[in-house]
């Protein structure tokens, strides 16, 4: 009897897929806060449907990061990828127009730790070399 072997995207997560990973679910978590607290917006605050928007990419970027640190699982962890990009792209404006520091302040750490946990989450270990000898 022959057995099937499917192929599987689920590999173990290293270190800096894992750190990646945390730093995701930091700032998906982080975009909470803004629905409810009565923040300084500047001279004009933003739609609450964009901040409930921006809220529901963080927790998809948060269960995306639970499921990929479980199961090693490349399609969440591109999911993941994609809704942190997709919410640093909307604090964007957040670096233009009349804005409290705070809010600038804000952004840009949203930006960098975007640009961080993408980079260490589609992070790859070299393929092991055969060796000839």
């Amino acid at each position: 009897m022959s057995t099937i072997t499917v192929p599987t995207s689920s590999v173990v997560p290293t270190t800096s897929v894992r750190t990646g990973l945390a730093i995701s679910a930091v700032l998906g978590l982080a975009n909470l806060p803004f629905l409810w607290s009565g923040i300084d917006w500047g001279a004009e605050a933003p739609p609450f449907a964009l901040l409930l928007l921006n809220a529901a990419i963080g927790m998809v970027s948060v269960v995306c990061a639970v499921l990929a640190w479980n199961t090693g699982n490349r399609r969440a962890i591109r999911i993941d990828a994609g809704a942190l990009i997709l919410n640093a792209l909307m604090v964007l404006p957040g670096f233009f127009g009349d804005t409290p520091a705070f809010i600038t302040l804000t952004s840009a750490v949203m930006v960098v730790g975007t640009v961080t946990a993408v980079v260490l989450m589609m992070r790859r270990e070299p393929a092991a070399r055969p060796t000839i000898g």
